[in-house]
């Protein structure tokens, strides 16, 4: 199934996260094979699920599917994973993301486990690079790129997807509903492209949540800060109130994603609550876990709570374009990135020395 085309390539790669998910259907039952013989944990086994940037927020994501299928899943960053290796037990396993298979640490990673006879599964987008090289099992999105250097938006999703189908085949459980999902993300596109038009370029973003949807706040303050000079923080909703909270501008604005109604009471006070400062804020919510009080809403249909990652997502994308945009920057180029050439070659010498040089 295809959805309608949009006006730009970073529109048409947000608008395609349906027909993404809809075409994963046909594939899923591999991911969740590999799964189920290369990821069931030993008695006593974890399985970690490490990467950088969109792919430590895409396992963050799945925590909570993992979590209610009874899996011990740790999301963690490629570093914390170089540093735990000698801890990994044979009755665990890894994932290692990294769509392009080069980034420095998540290779480092791999090795580490390698060394230590772990089992690892690299999911990547394409051939899968030095990554794929290590790994005992590989698995590729297979998404075509729209445009060179886009932000991650459908390969964002699907890596999300992708890992519940792992997860629902080390758990030996069944797959998602993919049609729903999808639907799901058909209101999500509508309800976030009528909320974001509404929202005013602020002077800061802070993005808040807790539990299951924290690792989504995290992706959406690195959505901000590829696609615009808007600072971005993403926090858990309580700790905000100990921390961030003391030093932020009456002009930020407060996004926060809740998927769970226990969760949406709270964040439904800490919005009452801002709005006595004058503090504008933005809730991406449920049917089933409204939060009313804030002053922007993007309300999704009810689903389950350890699926909502796979919706809330898309009005975050939008809002950071958008946001983009109304700020004079170009998300389909991210010129601004590039174009600062010494600071773009320092972040290659960050996280993929190898490819200075090459443009990529």
């Amino acid at each position: 199934m295809s959805d309608a085309p949009a006006a730009s390539p970073m529109a048409a790669d947000i608008a395609r996260q349906p027909a993404t998910i809809e075409a994963f259907a046909d594939r899923a039952a591999r991911f969740r094979a590999l799964g189920r013989s290369a990821l069931t944990p030993g008695a006593g086994g974890r399985i970690w699920v490490a990467g950088c940037g969109d792919g430590v927020f895409a396992a963050a994501a799945a925590a909570g599917f993992a979590a209610r299928l009874g899996l011990d899943w740790r999301p963690v960053g490629a570093l914390d994973l170089v540093l735990a290796a000698e801890r990994l037990t044979p009755a665990d396993s890894v994932v290692a993301i990294s769509m392009s298979g080069n980034v420095d640490r998540t290779v480092e990673a791999a090795r580490a486990v390698a060394a230590r006879g772990v089992r690892l599964i690299a999911l990547v987008n394409g051939g899968g690079g030095k990554l794929g090289e290590i790994a005992g099992a590989k698995l590729a999105l297979e998404l075509a790129d729209i445009a060179p250097f886009l932000c991650g938006t459908a390969s964002y999703t699907l890596t999300v997807a992708a890992l519940m189908a792992l997860a629902a085949g080390a758990a030996d459980a069944g797959l998602p509903d993919y049609a729903m999902i999808a639907a799901a993300q058909r209101a999500a596109l509508a309800a976030g492209a009528a909320a974001v038009e509404t929202i005013a370029p602020p002077t800061g973003v802070r993005l808040l949540s807790a539990g299951a949807d924290l690792g989504t706040v995290q992706y959406g303050a690195a959505k901000f800060v590829e696609l615009t000079r808007i600072p971005a923080w993403s926090a858990d909703l309580e700790e905000f109130a100990h921390s961030q909270y003391w030093a932020m501008p009456v002009g930020d604005l407060v996004t926060i994603v809740a998927g769970e109604p226990s969760l949406a009471a709270h964040a439904a006070e800490s919005c009452k609550a801002l709005a006595e400062l004058g503090v504008a804020t933005f809730a991406i919510d449920g049917a089933g876990a409204p939060v009313a009080t804030a002053r922007h809403r993007a309300t999704l249909p009810a689903m389950p709570a350890e699926l909502f990652a796979l919706a809330a997502a898309l009005p975050l994308q939008l809002l950071a374009a958008r946001m983009a945009r109304a700020t004079g920057l170009d998300p389909d180029t991210r010129a601004h990135l590039k174009g600062d050439t010494l600071r773009f070659r320092v972040s290659r010498m960050l996280t993929r020395r190898s490819l200075i040089g090459t443009g990529a």
